[in-house]
């Protein structure tokens, strides 16, 4: 049996190697027919080992371990637990129903796979995890969903060369930063966009928080990034927004194919709801939205909007390759290094420290 004929795929990965697959499937629904990703990227043993368990088509599973380094220690304890499952389930080895996505260098995951004849697609080098949705890590659950690949490619081209789109956005981001706005919002006005919203957060808070530049000397201040939803977070963070220190800056982001679907309300069953008979969710998201615009500028606080045709493959490569160029050309004008991440590594020595006993 080939890992074409397989209907579902469970991806191991921590950060990156999950978020950017995550964010792309939660906006881009898979193809009919085609195969179910799921993401599996955290170590919470209860709810991992529940859903393995639960498995009762262990067989239709393609799996497939992400880890640029080689060496992401939960990664590989995750994909040494699917191993001994399948042996004492009576199924084959790891190994022979796999996927590995890693720096083709030696290290081990792909000396393991070597071992095991586990094919190996490269995540290259000079491409950190974070920055990694459009390389193997993102396209290869993309095109297990049946994901338009040449689609994708239209719209990375696309953001590529939106010089004036990545230059305003870095623009905006840099004058917060003059006014020392230490709290950056990534606002979106679509359901689609939640998981986008973690990935930018991990992009955001992973490249540009550094202690050291790179002369040397301190770095400069970045901001903290934080990912919202509309209308959700209207009854939760809008409070701190409206109402709190003015130390926040809001990126807003809408999909005008999210406002103008859905059926309209002929009448609604609620004293006082008359207002929405003739419109339809959409309707009140899009009102909700410029409303929300609106009444954080009165309050003193800055915000700008991207607005999007429509959540398709196109669309979220363009946004991907849009926000990544902001990021980096951010490192760039802070004169940091935005694709390392040195304040991560001392928690991952500890940890192997304790493990091992010492």
């Amino acid at each position: 049996e080939s890992a074409r004929a397989r209907t579902h795929m469970g991806l191991l990965g921590m950060g990156g190697a999950g978020l950017g697959g995550r964010a792309l499937l939660g906006a881009v629904p898979k193809a009919p027919g085609r195969g179910t990703v799921t993401f599996i990227d955290n170590i919470d043993c209860d709810r991992f080992w529940a859903w393995l368990k639960a498995q009762t088509a262990l067989s239709m599973i393609q799996w497939v371990i992400v880890s640029k380094s080689g060496n992401t220690m939960e990664t590989l304890a995750m994909a040494d637990l699917v191993d001994q499952h399948l042996r004492v389930t009576g199924h084959r080895r790891l190994g022979s129903v796999s996927t590995a996505v890693s720096e083709l260098k030696d290290n081990p995951l792909t000396a393991w796979a070597r071992k095991e004849s586990v094919p190996v697609l490269e995540i290259p080098i000079d491409v950190g995890g974070r920055f990694s949705v459009l390389s193997a890590v993102g396209l290869l659950p993309a095109v297990f969903s049946g994901l338009r690949l040449e689609r994708m490619m239209v719209g990375a081209k696309y953001g590529l060369e939106s010089r004036e789109i990545v230059i305003g956005l870095t623009a905006q981001a840099m004058m917060s930063l003059e006014r020392e706005e230490w709290i950056t919002m990534l606002w979106s006005y679509a359901d689609g966009l939640r998981e986008f919203g973690l990935w930018w957060q991990q992009l955001w808070a992973e490249s540009l928080a550094k202690k050291v530049g790179r002369n040397g000397a301190a770095a400069r201040r970045a901001s903290t990034p934080i990912a919202a939803q509309g209308a959700n977070d209207q009854h939760s963070l809008l409070q701190q927004v409206i109402e709190g220190a003015r130390d926040k800056f809001l990126f807003f982001q809408r999909v005008e194919a999210s406002e103008e679907s859905g059926p309209k309300i002929e009448k609604s069953l609620f004293r006082g709801q008359e207002f929405m008979n003739g419109h339809g969710i959409g309707d009140l998201l899009r009102v909700e939205c410029e409303s929300t615009i609106e009444a954080v500028r009165r309050s003193g606080v800055r915000a700008t909007a991207l607005t999007l045709p429509a959540l398709d493959e196109a669309t979220m490569s363009s946004l991907f390759m849009i926000w990544e160029l902001v990021v980096a050309s951010l490192g760039e004008v802070l004169d940091i290094d935005a694709f390392n991440q040195p304040g991560v590594e001392l928690g991952k020595v500890i940890a192997r420290e304790r493990l091992a006993g010492k």
